[in-house]
């Protein structure tokens, strides 16, 4: 790992990726998905999928409060890949077709991507 890496060694080519596809929350990312042509969404997918499981074994690796900044920058693509895979495997877009509105939806508590998922 270099120092001051934006992700973990072999994962140099998602970096340019991290200014639009890293987000804060869950509800973030919904709206970059809602937000995104399907064109940006594949480009995302495309780059992101081969390195998926990578991506996991590397993950593996930590406990999540325990990620370093890189692993937690990677944690937030992938987390990213997760909203917008549906886009491409089964709507062909970014709105999920004949599903409750998005709009609709009221988070009543986040959490964090790092914390404790109990």
């Amino acid at each position: 790992m270099k120092d001051g890496a934006a992700l973990p060694d072999g994962f140099e080519d998602l970096e340019r990726f991290l200014s639009a596809w890293l987000r804060a929350d869950a509800v973030a990312r919904v709206a970059k998905r809602q937000g995104s042509t399907i064109e940006e969404i594949r480009e995302f997918y495309d780059a992101m999928l081969p390195l998926g499981e990578k991506a996991l074994e590397y993950l593996r690796r930590f406990e999540l409060e325990a990620l370093p900044p890189e692993g937690q920058r990677l944690l937030g693509l992938m987390l990213s890949l997760a909203e917008i895979a549906p886009a491409v495997e089964w709507y062909d877009g970014p709105e999920v077709r004949n599903g409750f509105p998005v709009g609709r939806i009221r988070y009543l508590r986040q959490i964090p991507d790092t914390g404790p998922q109990r």
